[in-house]
């Protein structure tokens, strides 16, 4: 008879602790079916602007391809570089960034001035400083002026009278002294003006 109960006491707290045990829901109910992800569709990359850039000597950023209906637009900075590799006697060791920019369609802005007082001219220095080509302002340097042969004359009335304009055309860079002296080192072919500019407006090409 004890053995009886013994035995129906072990049970019961067999089921007790059973039916108290927390209930682990991955062992019980039918597990759920996997999902299925569906297709994306990835989104078109934006289209990026139609300009080009490159970078000189890690630090100059150009923007344009070089050619005639894109040119490269130059900055006077990066011309001015060009001092960094003068030598004492006046020679000039073009810098290989430099010198492939020779031969290609530029655009850069600056001052204008006809290398002689006349009303109509063909050739024009442009310059990054003001200057009149006489008296007021300051002459240009080698490294911050370049001259300018124009397919078009354009009109250059005024005496003392401060200009501004962009030039387009091919560059060429060729240095040119005299002894010791660096008096060039940049020019322009088939230029043309753009924009040109007097203290009085704008001045119309012929």
């Amino acid at each position: 008879m004890r053995w009886f109960w013994i035995s129906i006491l072990i049970i019961g707290a067999i089921a007790i602790v059973v039916l108290m045990r927390p209930r682990d829901d991955g062992d019980v109910g039918t597990p759920p079916s996997p999902v299925t992800p569906s297709p994306v569709t990835p989104s078109p990359a934006p289209a990026s602007p139609d300009v080009r850039s490159a970078q000189l000597d890690g630090r100059f950023d150009i923007s344009g391809t070089g050619s005639t209906s894109d040119p490269y637009r130059i900055t006077w900075p990066l011309l001015q570089s060009a001092h960094d590799v003068s030598e004492p006697n006046g020679e000039v060791r073009v810098a290989k960034y430099l010198a492939q920019l020779d031969g290609t369609s530029i655009e850069i802005s600056g001052y204008l001035a006809p290398p002689v007082q006349q009303d109509v001219t063909s050739e024009l220095l442009v310059m990054q400083k003001r200057w009149d080509g006489c008296c007021i302002g300051t002459p240009p340097t080698a490294f911050d002026c370049i001259e300018v042969r124009l397919d078009n004359p354009i009109t250059m009335r005024g005496r003392h009278l401060i200009q501004y304009g962009t030039v387009r055309g091919t560059l060429r860079i060729e240095p040119f002294t005299a002894g010791k002296f660096l008096l060039g080192l940049y020019r322009i072919e088939h230029g043309r003006v753009e924009g040109q500019q007097t203290d009085g407006g704008t001045v119309k090409s012929d």
